[in-house]
């Protein structure tokens, strides 16, 4: 796994050699309470590895124009958690309706040291923060269209919605029109499939 980890953050221009153990560190705890609170439906080393940490990871180089990112539906931290393990310059705040996900992040957040992520156990329609954001991202939650309209009064006015989806992604584009900024094809290490991140603006 050590040796998967270090070659997928190479091919994603990610290089960290200080956080191969923290990712390992991650994917132990994660299986550790998998177990008991289903946090997630993968299980396997590779799975998590793959799926879940590159994943989250190829979106790195979109991101660093942003500074306070909110991760809506965060789940088990991704991609917030591990974007925020890579870039402790900025601040991540992680949202999730499910209470044992929060539990699970607060702990994780210990364990891995993490300074800059705050997690909130809320729905995000309920949610206030005492200064807008510049970047929502959802990578699980929901279709785009749905994801703004509940998020929208946490962002700010010059700032974009980060959406990453998969394949079949083209018919939630359909009603945003000019809103749309950029769609970017995300390549995976060790991954066959299709995924895309959509950036929108806000208006």
């Amino acid at each position: 796994m050590e040796q998967l980890i270090v070659k997928g953050l190479k091919s994603l221009n990610v290089n960290s050699e200080a956080n191969v153990n923290k990712l390992l560190i991650y994917k132990d705890f994660l299986k550790k309470w998998n177990k008991v609170y289903n946090l997630t439906a993968l299980n396997d080393d590779e799975d998590i590895v793959i799926k879940h940490f590159f994943d989250s990871l190829t979106i790195n180089e979109y991101i660093q124009d942003h500074n306070l990112i909110l991760d809506v539906g965060t789940g088990a931290g991704f991609p917030g958690m591990i974007l925020a393990l890579f870039n402790p310059d900025k601040k991540f705040i992680l949202v999730d309706g499910v209470a044992k996900k929060i539990t699970f992040l607060n702990e994780l957040k210990g364990k891995l040291g993490l300074k800059n992520v705050v997690s909130f156990h809320s729905k995000v329609e309920d949610l206030l923060l005492d200064k807008p954001v510049d970047m929502i991202v959802s990578r699980a939650f929901s279709e785009i269209s749905n994801m703004m309209k509940l998020s929208k009064h946490l962002l700010s006015k010059e700032g974009k919605f980060f959406a990453m989806k998969g394949p079949e992604v083209d018919k939630e584009l359909l009603g945003l029109g000019d809103q749309i900024n950029s769609v970017h094809l995300l390549k995976v290490p060790y991954y066959e499939g299709t995924r895309k991140l959509i950036i929108i603006n806000n208006k």
